[in-house]
């Protein structure tokens, strides 16, 4: 698994993981907004640079993530920041490996899984990932600024779509509840965020996630979609920072 590393040696670590339809690169503008920051950010299995690797399960990738932090966090841990697919891992990675863990910040963790219409029209989806127009479109529903859209758009088109279909399927399952009951373990405290736009079954897994771990707060961000680090990537770095720097929510969130 690809990642690129930046920032300051000897300072705190921040492991970024993407979601399911870009690659490493839409954590780029936070990472560069905390320059005191030691940031890995990895392109997971299927996706951007790592697009030739097969993804394996959630559970492989949530320990290769954990790897990773061991060998080139500073101290062997890291802050773990995920949205959508990057939450769901986040909280994983968290529940099996709570040694390596600083803090979670995860959002749009749909750990519950995706069920009803919805589940079979997200993986027809993948039949058209091909297509350009597609990813355009995509683009616009996700509310993303135009500089971004073109590397999107690239990203989307060289996913690999076998590896999709798997990572999708299994995302779409739910997180078993014995894996999601290591959070118990877990000493660091959490931060579960979905924003306010978000369909029900993404806000109503907060509770999965916060019912388990001890040391966390669970919270909404005010008229934000899926994808509101790219809607108001300014109010998403203001929350990080204050998440990062006081471990609580900002009190520009909602409480949940």
């Amino acid at each position: 698994m690809r990642f690129v590393e930046s920032g300051p040696a000897g300072a705190e670590s921040i492991l970024f993981i993407h979601g399911g339809n870009v690659a490493g690169w839409m954590w780029r503008g936070q990472a560069e907004a905390l320059p005191g920051y030691h940031s890995l950010i990895p392109d997971l299995p299927g996706f951007g640079a790592s697009a030739d690797e097969s993804w394996p399960t959630l559970v492989d990738v949530a320990d290769a993530l954990a790897d990773l932090v061991r060998t080139h966090g500073e101290g062997g841990r890291a802050h773990v920041v995920g949205l959508s697919l990057g939450g769901v891992l986040g909280v994983i990675l968290a529940a099996r490996h709570p040694d390596v863990v600083r803090s979670v910040f995860v959002t749009g963790a749909a750990v519950r899984g995706v069920h009803g219409p919805t589940r079979p029209f997200g993986l027809a989806q993948i039949r058209v990932w091909g297509a350009r127009s597609y990813w355009t479109t995509l683009a616009r529903s996700f509310r993303l600024p135009a500089d971004s859209v073109e590397e999107f758009v690239t990203t989307g088109l060289g996913i690999d779509r076998d590896s999709a279909r798997r990572m999708m399927r299994e995302v779409y399952d739910g997180v078993p509840a014995p894996v999601l009951d290591g959070l118990r373990r877990l000493e660091a405290p959490l931060l579960a965020i979905a924003g306010e736009r978000e369909p029900r079954v993404v806000r109503a897994a907060l509770h999965d996630i916060v019912g388990r771990a001890p040391h966390s707060a669970a919270a909404m961000a005010p008229r934000m979609h899926h994808v509101w680090s790219a809607e108001d990537p300014e109010l998403f770095h203001r929350v990080l920072r204050h998440w990062l720097t006081r471990y609580e929510a900002s009190p520009e969130l909602l409480p949940a």
